[in-house]
C-alpha cells in the first residue's frame, strides 16, 4: 500500500501528542479541563467527545485516503449519518430515543421544515426517517443474536483515549457497545446492502477493518480486554435485513498497517504544519482502462 509520505522532505518526528498531554507514569490518567482523560470515559457527551483534542480513525481514514486537508473540514451530517445516528439510538439507548429525537414533516423542504428545526435543531427527523429508526430497530431486535448481545451488560458509546506510543499523537475512540463480561466490541452499521460481498464492499471503501484495529487497539491501551470484535449491518430499505460480521484476522491486520501509515502521515502534517491537498505541479493523468472501448489500453 502506497501513502502520500513523501509530501513532506525532510522526515520529522514528533516527540509531544500532536494535543493534549504526555501521561506523567505508566498507566496515569491525564486529565483535562473539558472532561476527557486517558482511558476510558464512560460518560462523557458526543459533544465533548468530537471537542476533545485528539485524532479519530476517520480522520486518520481521510488523511490517508484523500488528503490531510481534507481530513481537517468539518462537514455537516448528511441525511444518511443522521438516520444512522438515531437507529444507534434507538437500538443502543431505546429508552432515550423517544425523549432524544422528534417526528417531523416529511420532507425537508418549506418553511414548516425550518421553523421545526429552529424549535428542534438536531433532535428533529422527517417522518420517513423516524419510522424507519424504529422499524430498523424492530428488525434488529428480532434477532435472538443482537438480543443477547445488546441486553447484557454493556458500556454504550463510551469514550476511550491514549497516546500512540510511536507519533505520540493523542487518539480518540467511541465504540458502539462493549462488553466487559464477554471483552466483545459491537458496531452498528447501516447499509445499503448487507449481503456478505456487498458489506464486503463497504469494509473496503469506508475502513472499517482500519476501524476494527484502531478501536481494538485503543481500547486496549485503556486498560480493557478486547477479545472479539463484531459488525452488525443492517440495510435501510425493507425488509431491512440484518447480518452479523467477524472480520478475517488478516483484513484486520490490513486495517492496523493502514492506520500505521495513516498515524505516521498525521504526525509529519503536526510536525511540519503543513496539511497539504494534492500534489504540487502538473501530473500524468490516464483515462481508467475499461474506458478504452476503440482502442488498446497502453500497457
Amino acid at each position: 500500500m502506497s501513502a502520500p509520505l513523501d509530501l513532506f522532505d525532510p522526515v520529522v518526528s514528533v516527540g509531544e501528542p500532536l494535543y493534549g498531554m504526555r501521561p506523567e507514569g505508566e498507566g496515569a490518567a491525564a486529565s483535562s479541563p473539558e472532561g476527557w482523560s486517558l482511558g476510558v470515559c464512560p460518560d462523557l457527551s458526543f459533544q465533548a467527545y468530537q471537542a476533545a483534542p485528539a485524532v479519530s480513525k476517520s480522520a486518520l481514514w481521510t488523511a490517508v485516503n484523500r488528503s490531510p486537508a481534507h481530513a481537517r473540514v468539518e462537514r455537516e451530517p448528511s441525511a444518511a449519518m443522521a438516520l444512522g445516528t438515531a437507529v444507534h439510538c434507538a437500538v443502543l439507548e431505546p429508552d432515550a430515543f423517544e425523549r432524544r429525537y422528534v417526528r417531523g414533516p416529511d420532507d425537508r423542504r418549506g418553511g414548516k421544515w425550518r421553523d421545526a428545526l429552529e424549535e428542534h435543531g438536531e433532535a428533529l427527523l422527517t417522518s420517513g426517517d423516524y419510522d424507519d429508526a424504529v422499524r430498523i430497530r424492530d428488525a434488529l431486535m428480532r434477532d435472538a443474536t443482537i438480543r443477547a448481545l445488546v441486553g447484557g451488560p454493556m458500556l454504550r458509546e463510551a469514550s476511550g483515549f491514549w497516546v500512540d506510543p510511536e507519533t505520540r499523537l493523542l487518539c480518540r475512540c467511541r465504540p458502539d457497545g462493549y462488553r466487559p463480561d464477554l471483552g466483545l466490541m459491537l458496531d452498528l452499521k447501516t447499509a445499503r446492502d448487507a449481503r456478505p460481498r456487498g458489506f464486503a464492499t463497504s469494509v473496503a471503501e469506508y475502513g472499517y477493518h482500519a476501524q476494527e484495529a484502531f478501536y481494538t487497539d485503543g481500547w486496549k491501551a485503556c486498560g480493557q480486554t478486547v477479545d472479539a470484535f463484531v459488525f452488525v449491518a443492517v440495510e435501510t430499505t425493507p425488509p431491512h435485513a440484518v447480518a452479523i460480521y467477524e472480520l478475517e484476522p488478516a483484513a484486520v491486520e490490513e486495517g492496523r498497517a493502514h492506520m500505521r501509515v495513516a498515524l505516521d502521515l498525521w504526525a509529519k502534517c503536526a510536525a511540519a504544519d503543513a496539511w497539504p491537498a494534492y500534489p504540487p505541479g502538473v501530473q500524468p493523468l490516464d483515462i481508467p482502462q475499461w474506458a478504452y472501448r476503440h482502442t488498446d489500453p497502453p500497457a
